[in-house]
């Protein structure tokens, strides 16, 4: 029991770096401020749950902003696979494609309501 304790705790932080990559390279956004703050607090929040420390009310708002957030950029998704297949996601964004950058940020988006989920589900046992 006690080494899938230090496995989780490790887990944890891992996904907590890599939600502050996230957050490093959004500093070149148009919208960095926000992101920065999104992916800024899945870190902390990760952070904190590899020593058992919960917040479930901020964490259940940050869930449902998160939800609302993918829910308004999906449609764009559907634009991204529809006129573009699928394809080309990593291509430069310009006016008249705003739904790469819509598809990209909803991504990060769904990573970050996934981790955040998984936060809560360490929390309930």
């Amino acid at each position: 029991m006690i080494f899938i304790e230090i496995i989780m705790k490790y887990l944890f932080l891992f996904l907590s770096f890599i939600m502050c990559s996230f957050m490093v390279v959004q500093y070149n956004d148009p919208d960095p401020l926000m992101w920065m703050t999104i992916y800024g607090t899945v870190s902390v929040f990760l952070a904190l749950a590899a020593f058992n420390i919960y917040f479930p009310i901020l964490l259940y708002i940050q869930m449902a902003m998160m939800l609302i957030g993918i829910i308004y950029l999906f449609p764009s998704v559907i634009d991204w696979i529809k006129l573009e297949n699928g394809n080309n996601l990593m291509q430069q964004m310009n006016n008249s494609k705003l739904y790469i950058e819509e598809t990209r940020e909803c991504g990060g988006l769904i990573v970050a309501f996934i981790f955040v989920s998984l936060i809560v589900i360490k929390s309930r046992k």
